[in-house]
């Protein structure tokens, strides 16, 4: 038969993690963030300016994420990684399904030659009214993905 012996316990790490720190900033991008969540933050855009194309609110969600990350940097923390104009335009996408936005019969010509017309967009009663569809269109729209 075999020899029992004791079993030894490894000693426990200490945690890493030293309670809240009231100087730094916590907004995480996509689902977790508040107002910087592409939906939201395009709703409260399109509030704001009335109506706009996807570039548009990308490039102004752009800007307020590297406002956001210069005082990140300054107080030490990494900064914030933005999501990419492609899932930008995913997320656009996804609102003109569910209704939200809707086109106005208003068009640009883009900076380059190559590029398609710019398409603008206004919000629609149903946008106006709408929280969850800013938040998490994929999931209202397939809650089985979820």
């Amino acid at each position: 038969m075999k020899e029992h012996r004791p079993r030894i316990k490894k000693a426990r790490k200490e945690p890493t993690r030293k309670g809240p720190d009231p100087d730094r900033i916590t907004i995480p991008w996509g689902r977790g963030a508040s107002e910087h969540r592409p939906g939201v933050f395009s709703q409260r855009y399109l509030m704001e300016h009335g109506e706009a194309c996807c570039a548009d609110a990308f490039y102004a969600l752009r800007e307020n994420m590297q406002r956001i990350n210069k005082s990140r940097i300054e107080i030490g923390e990494k900064p914030l990684r933005g999501g990419t104009y492609n899932s930008f335009a995913k997320y656009w996408h996804w609102f003109k399904l569910l209704r939200l936005i809707e086109p106005v019969h208003r068009r640009e010509v883009a900076i380059y030659d190559f590029l398609e017309k710019r398409e603008f967009y206004r919000l629609t009663d149903k946008g106006k009214a709408e929280v969850r569809g800013w938040e998490d269109p994929i999931a209202l729209a397939h809650p089985e993905f979820r």
